[in-house]
């Protein structure tokens, strides 16, 4: 089917408004991108960007699009590291930045907000009401809540700790393929017993339906504890995250790492001496401060069993902003310096150890291209991994970096499964179907996962070639 742009364009400026059908090449062209180390391809350039403000205009779209059997791409804030963002098929882009509004109802335990909405934005709204967002992704500032929520991602809050997003919402408002409406949960701060289908949305990751609007109870805002652990081996990290469930001591809400590599870039970037070694960052949340206060101290004197050269209670807001800067902004100084892969590695907790040391090797042997530098760091406590292989050039060619990226993400997915993990964060995105999902649960689940996307989307319309698999 030939689509015309001008035409369709047109038809959106119907629906949106003309400032919010966007149809000239280059932002086109900028909406079609991922963080993804990968050339655009022409097949990938939606035909036209669209921002609807409100559910009934995502709606109009959505009936447009199965009538005319044009697909429909959701965009939050395009910032996934996982292929979700990227359009997979010309498509009509729906951009929901605008659909931001926020609402907060301390009198009945709950806000509501739109998908487009960034984490940053509602978490310091919500703190105007002593509460806090469940919810700390490395692009806080600019992630979208809907993205969050369609993913069920926690980011780098620790799961045995504070749980996933959607343990947090209360109901949704949704757009399906279709085009029909429907709202889902409750207003009560209980959740639905029994079959409920907020729960089949949160983490549908788009295969099923557009959220435009998000209901998630209001969290107390926690009293912190902030420690900053050195050691001189990694070991000394990964010993210690397994004795911590071995023994079933409370997880912290935060458990991060930097590897010795990783931690020399993240010091330098935010003027802190260089460490010798790897460091482990830790966040501790109680409902009061005489209770963070006496967990921090029995952590405290729990992570002694890892040998570390340092352990150290951060009382100052201005050193422990440095230090967590440093862990979070250590990616993007990598970013700059050349071309890198990066890979989730969520294992058992017992076998946290053994598939460190495996994806370790695994960089250290890459065929698909030569002499890979290996860094690590990540929400260690939850337990997972991030594991990157990096080249200091920008001038790898495309067909090599493709190899890369399939060697690479093929190679850590199949330690996830022999680790009995899965990858937290980034779900199931459409370069893990072939991967991951099929090898790990097998033909019949995935082929119920085509069911039930059949059974929403008859057309296929939305978020082509996130279930179908994309290499």
């Amino acid at each position: 089917m030939t689509v015309k742009i001008d035409k369709l364009t047109k038809d959106m400026v119907s629906i949106v408004g003309k400032e919010h059908a966007i149809s000239d090449l280059a932002s086109r062209i900028v909406f079609a991108q991922d963080p993804q180390n990968f050339d655009l391809e022409e097949h990938n350039i939606p035909y036209v960007v669209v921002r609807p403000s409100k559910t009934e205009e995502v709606s109009q779209i959505l009936k447009y699009a199965n009538e005319k059997k044009i697909n429909v791409h959701t965009h939050g804030s395009g910032s996934s590291f996982a292929g979700l963002a990227r359009p997979k098929i010309n498509c009509i882009l729906l951009d929901t930045r605008r659909m931001n509004k926020m609402e907060v109802f301390p009198e009945r335990g709950f806000f509501e907000v739109g998908p487009g909405a960034h984490l940053a934005e509602v978490e310091k709204e919500l703190a105007k009401y002593n509460a806090m967002l469940p919810i700390n992704l490395g692009s806080q500032l600019i992630a979208s809540i809907g993205g969050a929520v369609s993913v069920n991602t926690s980011g780098h809050m620790v799961d045995a700790a504070i749980g996933k997003p959607g343990d947090f919402v209360l109901g949704l408002e949704v757009v399906l393929p279709t085009g029909e409406i429907l709202q889902t949960g409750s207003e009560s701060p209980r959740r639905p017993a029994g079959v409920e289908l907020t729960r089949l949305f949160i983490g549908s990751e788009g295969l099923l339906d557009i959220k435009t609007k998000i209901r998630m109870r209001l969290v107390p805002l926690a009293a912190f504890q902030n420690i900053v652990v050195y050691y001189d081996h990694v070991d000394g990290i990964l010993d210690t995250v397994m004795e911590m469930y071995k023994r079933c001591i409370p997880a912290p809400v935060f458990y991060e790492f930097l590897d010795e590599k990783s931690a020399k870039i993240g010091f330098q970037a935010v003027g802190l001496p260089e460490p010798a070694g790897p460091v482990s960052m830790i966040r501790i949340a109680n409902v009061s401060k005489a209770g963070s206060e006496e967990l921090s101290k029995e952590f405290l004197e729990f992570l002694k069993f890892g040998k570390p050269t340092e352990i150290k209670l951060v009382t100052d807001n201005e050193e422990w902003t440095k230090l967590w800067t440093a862990r979070a902004e250590f990616a993007n100084y990598l970013f700059r310096g050349g071309l890198t892969w990066w890979s989730e590695i969520s294992t058992r907790a017992d076998k946290l150890k053994e598939a460190f040391h495996e994806v370790e090797a695994l960089a250290k042997g890459l065929q698909s291209y030569e002499n890979p530098e290996f860094y690590s760091y990540g929400h260690i406590g939850a337990p997972t991994i991030h594991a990157r292989v990096f080249w200091p050039k920008k001038d790898i060619p495309i067909e090599d970096r493709k190899a890369i990226g399939l060697e690479w993400r093929t190679k850590t997915e199949e330690i996830n499964i022999k680790y009995f993990g899965c990858g937290g964060e980034v779900g199931l995105t459409a370069s893990r179907v072939n991967s991951f999902i099929r090898k790990k649960y097998g033909e019949q689940y995935y082929e119920i996962l085509v069911k039930l996307k059949n059974l929403f989307d008859p057309e296929g319309i939305l978020n082509k070639g996130n279930l179908e698999g994309w290499a």
